[in-house]
């Protein structure tokens, strides 16, 4: 069974680090603001008795809390460690029940779904909002809890933390707010899957946010005892508690399917876009951001006759001219309408056209005209 999260990273460090004493960098000082129950049985699976460390706010009054659980592929004394405990004790002193539970090397996913059905049968007992359940994994961690989270069925999961690790995840939920954690100092490599992971989760316009540490290694919640990295911890877990709470998961779920419609687009998905687009501007026909939001899919779906159509009924809406004008003036000449297209580029400022039109070969058609060439002197 591989080794708990930061016995790795302590190995992984080397050098005068690896000769210190470490510890949480946060640790809770006021020992009474935080209860903990210990080896608390919530399933079986292969023989086994599956347990967990359960912390509390001493005195959370009589609303059920946001869940934090803390994804380490451990289990016994292993899910002791003082990292995960020294986790725990802090989201709990800050409002959350945090949940260091018996995670399998290679049954995570399983045991992490028995996990789940527990915690939602039982959320009164255990004062858990059953809505509002997050999840924390860092370092190799990442690599089995990512995908798990990610995975459209998993609703029961409403906010994930990943830190100083990636996954090969290649479509992100829209639904689940995600904060990717960089350590600055980590590793190059590591580094650079990581702020590409995150910039693929953004391209597809799921609700992802990059929190960079700059100053932190690999490992910072023991490696680098600063004020800086109190600051991010705190940030993590108000992140959870913002993105957990009933307003921001509603507004999230109302929004939903212009967002996805909005990420088929800038991943080039555009037959998908131009469908999702259709069904929304049917159902807010009035609506003049969506029908521009559909133009530019029925553009990129090569719909250009459609596209130029829709963008003609936009006219004096109060788009921005640019906004606007641009996409209307390819639509119209890729529909080979060359002077509704000029029409169109004249319709913007001088000061707002960019001057890269220009030279754009997409605008290659209109090169010969001094109409065109006009707008650029």
């Amino acid at each position: 069974m591989r080794t708990v999260l930061a016995v790795c990273l302590v190995g992984s460090m080397g050098g005068a680090l690896g000769a210190q004493a470490f510890h949480f960098v946060y640790p809770v000082t006021d020992a009474g603001s935080v209860t903990s129950a210990k080896d608390v049985a919530y399933g079986s699976a292969g023989g086994e008795t599956l347990a967990m460390d359960v912390y509390r706010p001493a005195h959370p009054g009589k609303a059920r809390l946001p869940a934090i659980i803390f994804f380490n592929r451990a289990r016994g004394e292993n899910r002791h460690y003082y990292f995960y405990s020294g986790w725990a004790e802090r989201a709990a002193a800050s409002g959350l029940v945090a949940i260091l539970p018996d995670l399998g090397d290679q049954t995570a996913p399983r045991d992490f779904g028995i996990l789940l059905a527990y915690l939602t049968d039982h959320s009164k007992e255990l004062s858990i909002a059953a809505d509002a359940i997050a999840v924390y994994a860092g370092s190799g961690n990442v690599f089995t809890a990512l995908p798990v989270v990610e995975d459209p069925k998993q609703t029961r999961v409403r906010s994930a933390v990943m830190l100083y690790g990636t996954a090969p995840v290649t479509e992100f939920r829209r639904d689940l707010p995600i904060l990717f954690v960089r350590a600055g100092l980590d590793r190059p490599e590591v580094n650079k899957r990581l702020t590409e992971l995150a910039a693929l989760g953004i391209s597809q316009n799921a609700p992802v946010t990059l929190l960079n540490h700059s100053t932190g290694h690999h490992g910072f919640e023991i490696f680098d005892d600063t004020d800086v990295t109190r600051q991010v911890i705190d940030r993590i877990i108000e992140f959870v508690k913002t993105t957990t709470a009933p307003g921001y998961q509603a507004a999230l779920r109302q929004d939903l399917p212009e967002a996805v419609a909005a990420g088929f687009v800038v991943t080039g998905r555009s037959s998908e876009a131009a469908a999702a687009y259709a069904q929304l501007v049917a159902t807010h026909p009035d609506d003049r951001f969506l029908k521009l939001a559909y133009g530019e899919a029925l553009l990129g779906n090569t719909q250009y006759a459609e596209a130029c159509a829709l963008f003609d009924t936009l006219r004096d809406k109060d788009l921005g001219p640019r906004d606007l004008g641009l996409p209307a003036a390819r639509a119209c000449l890729k529909k080979g309408d060359p002077n509704t297209a000029i029409a169109w580029l004249k319709s913007i400022p001088t000061r707002f056209l960019p001057k890269e039109i220009e030279s754009d070969p997409e605008f290659a058609p209109l090169a010969s005209r001094a109409d065109f060439r006009a707008l650029f002197r």
